[in-house]
Order: structure tokens, then C-alpha cells, then sequence
């Protein structure tokens, strides 16, 4: 009689070979199918070995045979992480081969097989598997991938949305597994080789741009989005690098690796008008953060010390008149005129008025001095309206 563990599977000696070893009772015919085929690759790719120099120039040949094709191998994902130096948030893209190359890959290296399948899922993410087993070497390669199936705001995706994110995460899955199984020495140039046949060259930047541009606008993503998402100042700006790195994301978005909102998020302004009060609020609140000096703030700056750093910089106790007392001496017309305008101010609204009419929305960056002593007039206006 057969030993059986709890799930059902046979028990096998560790001297017992064959491929149903795994195979729950009851189906040892599927494991004698799947040895069989197994057996087949095996014995034909001995008597058919590959030839390294053969898949490169197929591999090359098909990676670069059509500018499109050569767009589908590549990849992009634009992600923002914080400097630790710094404390600022940078730009930051991740690129690499897509799933795509890694199928031209695949097709090219020969005696393999290769696939992928979802292990996994709960509340949040779903678990795919690939894997990789390259019969005439006897090396087999698994990868697992997660893909999350909630939203930002934390609600679950449809039941369609789920089986399309768990198909994204196989096709992932399989590309990390046969990219792994295969060294990274044979495919590495291949690689580069599309990367630049996609983005071509000089002569074509101005065209292929235009058409990028285009192509992303048809997605509703706007010239501003592009720009802030590759970290230039305007179109004509974007080179080949950046070129590239647009193919690479519209390939994410094709292959399900990111979507429009996290590949082109809105940029942030750094002047809010729109917002008026709450916006100037809102400014002012960052620039107190920021202020790492304490000899700049009213509260801790004494007199001796107002007086030494009179010369090189006016502190805010003496730039915020608050109620009215006039501009001090030293200062920008364009500074007297907006604590002008603001001490005339009768309330929030022609306070904040004063603000965005006079104050230069690029100030912050151009003269941080000049910034904070204007935002520190402000809250002193501002205090003085409360009851």
C-alpha cells in the first residue's frame, strides 16, 4: 500500500527516480506526459546543441530589425525618491530591457523552456511566478513578482482590473527568469544595440521628439506633464537620453509596468495663486520649515546680534513692520512697493492681493533673502487682522 502525506502526494524514497515524484496520487499519467516531453527537449537538444555566435547575430538581427521593434526592447519606469544628503525629493528612472527583448532572447537561445503562472493573491498583491529551465544546460531559473491590486486610495480593483495586473505580473515574471537564466554577457550589447537604433540619432531627434510629444498627448499627458516627469525646461531640450527614456515609459505603459497617473504626474507649482490666502498660507508655512538659521527668527534674535547682520542681511524683525510701519531701508523697489501695497491692505483678501500682484512668482528661487522677509511681513499683516 502507498504511504501518503496529509495533501495526498505518494511518498517516494530519495532513491526513486522520475518526474511524478511530485505529482499528487491519482495523476501519475500527467507525470509520465510532462517527463516524457521533458525527455524529448532533453535528447533533442543534445543531438542539436545551440551555437552561442548563432544567437547572437539571430538575437541581434530580430532586436534591430525595425525602429518599432527596437522601441518594444526597452523599458522606463520615472520614479522620485528622497536624497539623503540633501533632503530633497530627485528624479530617479529605472530602465532595462522589456518583456518583449527577453521573448527575442528566449526565441534566439534555443533547447529551453520557459513560462510563468500566478501563485498568489490576497487583499493587496497579487504573487506571479516565472520561471526558466534551460534543458541542454540542465539550469533552471524561478522569479516571483508582486503586483499590488489596490488603489491609491486603497480600494481593490475590479475583477477584470485583477486579471489584467496578474497577466502584467507573469509577462514580468518570465522576462526576470529568462533574463536571469540566460548570462547577462550574451544579451547586455543587444540590448544597447536596440536602445540606440530606437532613438536614433541627431538628424531625427527633432522628428522623433515631436512625435513622442504627440503620441503622449493623445493620453491626455500635456507638454508641462513631459517635461517635469524627465526633469527639462522646455521641448526643445529633450535629447537623445531623454528620448529614450519616453520610449522607454510609453513600452511600460503598453506592458502594464506603470500607468499614465504614475508615469506623468501633475507637476507641482510652486506659486499656487488659485489658492490665494490658503496658498500664501501654505508658503509660508513651507519657508518657516525650511529655515535651518536661528539667528533669522524674530523670536530668538536679539538686538546686539539684529544689529551685526544688519549689513549683510536685513533680519525679519526689522523687515515686518506688521502694522503698517513702511518699508525698511535697504531694501529692492520691488520689495517696498509689495510692503507697501501689503500695509495698505484692509483685510485677508487685498493682503493677498498685494502678494500675488507684486511678488515675482520665481522669487523663492532667485533671492530666498528677499523671500522670507516679504513672507515674514505677510504674517505679520496677517496676525494683525485677527480680533
Amino acid at each position: 500500500m502507498e504511504e501518503k502525506d496529509k495533501k495526498g502526494y505518494k511518498v517516494m524514497d530519495a532513491e526513486t527516480p522520475g518526474t511524478d515524484a511530485m505529482a499528487p496520487a491519482g495523476f501519475s499519467a500527467l507525470g509520465a506526459i510532462v517527463k516524457a516531453e521533458v525527455d524529448m527537449q532533453i535528447a533533442t537538444a543534445k543531438a542539436y546543441p545551440r551555437s552561442i555566435k548563432r544567437f547572437r547575430d539571430e538575437a541581434m538581427e530580430m532586436a534591430t530589425l525595425t525602429e518599432k521593434i527596437a522601441e518594444e526592447c526597452m523599458y522606463a519606469l520615472p520614479r522620485r525618491e528622497r536624497d539623503k544628503e540633501t533632503g530633497q525629493m530627485v528624479k530617479k528612472t529605472i530602465e532595462g530591457p522589456s518583456a518583449r527583448l527577453g521573448e527575442i532572447i528566449l526565441s534566439a537561445w534555443g533547447n529551453c523552456r520557459a513560462g510563468a503562472r500566478p501563485v498568489g493573491e490576497d487583499n493587496e498583491f497579487v504573487t506571479c511566478q516565472g520561471f526558466f529551465f534551460d534543458v541542454e544546460r540542465n539550469v533552471a531559473v524561478q522569479r516571483e513578482v508582486k503586483r499590488r491590486i489596490t488603489t491609491s486610495e486603497g480600494r481593490r480593483y475590479s475583477a477584470d482590473m485583477v486579471v489584467v495586473t496578474t497577466n502584467a505580473g507573469c509577462s514580468i515574471a518570465q522576462r526576470n527568469a529568462v533574463l536571469a537564466g540566460i548570462p547577462k554577457a550574451f544579451w547586455s550589447d543587444i540590448y544597447d544595440a536596440a536602445r540606440k537604433t530606437a532613438i536614433g540619432d541627431v538628424k531625427t531627434l527633432a522628428n522623433k521628439r515631436s512625435e513622442m510629444v504627440a503620441y503622449f498627448g493623445k493620453m491626455g499627458v500635456t507638454p508641462d506633464m513631459i517635461l517635469s516627469t524627465i526633469g527639462v525646461v522646455g521641448i526643445e531640450d529633450i535629447g537623445l537620453d531623454e528620448l529614450a527614456e519616453l520610449k522607454g515609459i510609453a513600452t511600460a505603459l503598453k506592458e502594464g509596468d506603470t500607468t499614465v497617473e504614475q508615469a506623468f504626474p501633475k507637476p507641482e507649482k510652486e506659486t499656487e495663486k488659485k489658492k490665494g490666502t490658503e496658498g500664501v498660507k501654505e508658503k509660508i508655512k513651507e519657508t518657516k520649515e525650511e529655515k535651518q538659521e536661528p539667528a533669522k527668527e524674530p523670536q530668538e534674535t536679539g538686538k546686539a546680534e539684529a544689529a551685526k547682520e544688519e549689513a549683510k542681511a536685513e533680519p525679519p524683525a526689522q523687515s515686518t513692520g506688521g502694522e503698517g510701519g513702511g518699508p525698511p531701508k535697504g531694501i529692492s523697489d520691488m520689495e517696498k512697493k509689495t510692503i507697501e501695497a501689503m500695509d495698505k491692505a484692509k483685510g485677508n483678501k487685498q493682503l493677498d492681493e498685494a502678494w500675488t500682484k507684486n511678488v515675482p512668482a520665481d522669487l523663492k528661487a532667485k533671492d530666498r533673502e528677499s523671500y522670507n522677509r516679504l513672507a515674514d511681513h505677510y504674517n505679520a499683516r496677517l496676525r494683525s487682522f485677527r480680533p
